[in-house]
């Protein structure tokens, strides 16, 4: 009885994570749509989601990957975000749905080649704020990219970030008071800046992988998604690590394993000594006796 009984206790502290609430699940942030559709370079428009993934667990708001299609029905999304997206993605229906979602008050965030995703629709040009020149500078260089003060979207961005990147340059330049350039280059050129009139912001870095693997470009865009989203309050860290959630993960599962195994043999060895140690006292008494 006694081996059941401490069994059942191991079991149940090995799963106990599987009933305390997850950071992630518990998320009543930002509901954020993303698109990479046309994607010239799919590899890193698919790491650029992945790393959105892992800021959303880690700082309360809900992404999710869609299609152009989504946009039709945006009554849930705080923000649409374009990653990399390709040239003339949008049928006019779909055009009429983000055009009536941002001049609602709805967010959005685009990075990169996501400046020539609409060329024949004025709407998307004045929400991007600039016209971007094609193609991007080749080949692709490391430039030093310098944050400005005073917005939320580069709070705590204080040091210069440099990035290796194919650069896009913009002629029209998105220009006060339209705009509040968040960033340039060291030549001057602006790479990052948000629209007055809506809650849009654009970056151009983003077309390489490491762009996304650097902590202070992600910093960029996850506050820029919170400003967006019309968030007023501090963005706040769910938990230190951002790892995928336990039920979908087999290290889980081997970690219960794991632990109810080893508990286990523990327990079947503590109750053989216990019961070995009361023979033995039931000897001596016998004996003295």
């Amino acid at each position: 009885m006694r081996t059941l009984l401490r069994l059942c206790i191991v079991v149940v502290m090995a799963c106990a994570p599987a009933f305390a609430p997850s950071a992630a699940f518990a998320a009543s942030g930002p509901q954020v749509l993303v698109l990479t559709t046309g994607a010239e370079a799919r590899d890193v428009a698919d790491y650029a989601v992945e790393r959105l993934q892992m800021e959303a667990r880690r700082w309360n708001f809900t992404l999710t990957e869609g299609e152009p299609a989504d946009l039709e029905d945006l009554g849930e999304v705080d923000v649409v975000v374009f990653v990399n997206t390709g040239a003339d993605i949008l049928d006019q229906s779909q055009e009429a749905s983000l055009q009536s979602f941002i001049t609602r008050g709805g967010g959005f965030v685009a990075t990169n080649a996501a400046a020539l995703s609409e060329p024949d629709w004025n709407f998307y040009g004045e929400l991007i704020g600039a016209t971007a020149l094609t193609p991007p500078q080749e080949p692709a260089t490391d430039q030093d990219v310098s944050f400005n003060s005073g917005s939320p979207i580069t709070d705590g961005l204080d040091e210069d970030l440099t990035l290796n990147e194919r650069w896009y340059f913009f002629d029209p330049e998105p220009v006060q008071p339209d705009s509040t350039i968040l960033a340039q280059l060291g030549s001057g050129d602006p790479v990052a800046w948000s629209s007055e009139d809506h809650r849009a912001f654009y970056a151009s870095p983003g077309g390489e992988g490491k762009t996304w693997g650097d902590r202070d470009f992600l910093q960029l865009i996850r506050q820029a998604i919170w400003w967006a989203a019309g968030e007023e309050g501090v963005l706040l860290q769910n938990s230190d690590d951002a790892a995928p959630e336990w039920p979908y993960t087999w290290t889980f599962a081997f970690f219960v394993v794991a632990v109810a195994g080893g508990g286990s043999i523990a327990v079947w060895r503590l109750d053989k000594d216990e019961t070995r140690r009361e023979e033995e006292a039931e000897a001596a008494q016998s004996a003295g006796t």
